[in-house]
């Protein structure tokens, strides 16, 4: 039986990193986020897109092994999806307006 010291928590913190985009100005892709090489992040990313040419946009959240879930958000909506390895977020369409929120975990 393990006392009450065996197995100690360890500390997270979470973190909120947002932000707007405007890629009628930038270039795509226009990577919003990306993480420090030795730290694993874990956490929820929401997309809101507010307003732009194209009916919907595409966001890539990559992981670390360069795996890939493509979000697509429709003009005046959120999507928001968590992820157990995130690595980089950006945005692949032209002439879009909007913002991004990244809810993030991680061992300091």
């Amino acid at each position: 039986m393990c006392g009450g010291n065996c197995c100690p928590d360890r500390p997270l913190v979470t973190d909120e990193i947002c932000g707007n985009f405007n890629t009628t100005t930038a270039a795509v892709p226009l990577t919003v986020y990306t993480k420090e090489p030795t730290v694993f992040i874990s956490g929820t990313v929401s997309i809101f897109y507010d307003r732009g040419t194209p009916p919907t946009i595409t966001a890539t959240v990559t992981d670390s092994a360069g795996g890939t879930t493509v979000l697509t958000v429709p003009v005046g909506n959120t999507i928001s999806q968590t992820f157990d390895d995130i690595a980089s977020v950006s945005i692949d369409t032209a002439s879009a307006i909007g913002k991004y929120c990244l809810t993030v975990h991680y061992q300091p």
